[in-house]
């Protein structure tokens, strides 16, 4: 068994060393052959782990400060499907979809010509083929429980916030596939319903207003960035931090993306045939990254590097951030507002990382499937003010959640 882990290999049970090649600019040239690059994002929805953090304010901290309200947001629409497991359910077999003759309320797109393969969804939308993630459903009970308990720990002095996302099926499944797909929404709601002093960001509803534009990629599992911008806008309005209209980014375009959903739906020629446009951006405000091991120590790969940007070819542009998942990355920033922000994520939040460089001073990313350090003391050490758990549904009700408990919380 091979696959590729951030920028080491994993041969039957060792980890190799793969050293990274430094570029001159913003950038690092990974050599990362193409049927890796597939095999190391097919991998992300199976792994598992958490993070967490806590926090004692200093008086430089508590100085520029803003107070926020702690408060469980309830989202507005009822949740019809709160009790449902949190298996994420999928057919292993591939067979033609037919679609369902009973039409949405709302206005969804038109499919033609769907193929189910192991839980995913091939389908032809306005002429262009989409990979879609077919959701199981699940209410997040787990995941909820887990950061109140996170937020107990850390204590007032800390603002916890939470963000889970839906993905793309939530929005461009094609009308009358409904059946094959639960609702994104309801596990939403049923988790922002269950925190307790964690203030909720209603992700679902910053991507919605949206969905006209490009925030989700067809040939991959994950969004577009600028689908990570409108969401950690609004992560960032509810914090009460500055943040920065998308125009004032520097844009970068990789064409020819054929990404994970080409692994998949086990390689389906339809998804190659049609390879995706990825677009990020560039903040203006000077950084410095340095990367960690999970001990929170120096990583020997990274030590001349300091940006979050890493050239990737076009079959990983995904992995543009950061290289891929990393255990920590530490980045200092030219603001000087005393916010510092930890992020425990899954591998949705690498692409709302550069929109947060404007808006904090300091900025801890951390992979909730490899962080192996109690965040509690983490958060108190490194002085952060703001905590934010941002992942996609898949990880807030399947067994990514568990890493909360057994990595973040776990002496």
């Amino acid at each position: 068994m091979i696959y590729y882990n951030r920028t080491r290999i994993y041969i039957y049970g060792q980890y190799k060393n793969t050293p990274p090649r430094i570029k001159k600019g913003h950038t690092m040239k990974l050599n990362i052959r193409l049927t890796a690059a597939i095999l190391a994002c097919a991998s992300i929805l199976t792994s598992a782990s958490a993070c967490s953090s806590q926090n004692t304010s200093s008086a430089t901290d508590s100085k520029n400060e803003s107070s926020i309200t702690e408060s469980s947001v309830t989202e507005s629409k009822d949740n019809t499907k709160s009790d449902t497991t949190s298996d994420n359910s999928s057919a292993s077999s591939e067979s033609t979809v037919t679609s369902d003759e009973s039409s949405s309320e709302n206005k969804k797109p038109v499919g033609v010509d769907g193929v189910q393969t192991n839980g995913q969804l091939v389908v032809d939308i306005d002429g262009h083929t989409w990979g879609i993630s077919l959701y199981g459903g699940g209410d997040g009970a787990n995941y909820a429980s887990y950061l109140n308990e996170f937020k107990e720990k850390v204590g007032s002095s800390v603002n916890v916030f939470n963000m889970v996302v839906p993905t793309a099926g939530a929005y461009y499944l094609p009308e009358g596939y409904e059946k094959y797909n639960a609702s994104h929404r309801d596990s939403i709601n049923s988790i922002a319903n269950k925190l307790v002093n964690v203030i909720n960001v209603d992700g679902y509803a910053a991507l919605e207003a949206h969905t006209n534009e490009y925030i989700y990629t067809r040939t991959d599992h994950h969004w577009e960035p600028l689908g990570a911008y409108y969401a950690a806008k609004a992560f960032c309005e509810m914090a009460q931090v500055p943040v920065k209209e998308l125009s004032t980014y520097k844009t970068e375009t990789i064409e020819g993306f054929v990404g994970t959903m080409y692994a998949f739906t086990e390689y389906n020629e339809r998804i190659k045939n049609d390879p995706d446009t990825f677009t990020y951006y560039i903040p203006s405000t000077e950084y410095t990254a340095t990367y960690y091991t999970t001990d929170f120590k120096a990583d020997e790969q990274f030590t001349q590097f300091h940006s979050i940007f890493v050239d990737q070819p076009a079959s990983g542009a995904y992995s543009t951030f950061m290289g891929g998942d990393q255990k920590i990355v530490k980045i200092e920033t030219a603001n000087k507002n005393g916010r510092k922000l930890c992020i425990f994520k899954d591998s949705y939040g690498n692409a709302e990382v550069p929109f947060f460089i404007d808006s904090f001073e300091e900025i801890y990313v951390c992979d909730i499937r490899y962080f192996d350090l109690y965040a509690p003391d983490f958060i108190k050490d490194n002085g952060i003010t703001d905590v934010l758990f941002t992942m996609c549904t898949f990880s807030a009700v399947g067994e990514n959640a568990e890493g909360i408990k057994n990595n973040l919380l776990s002496k």
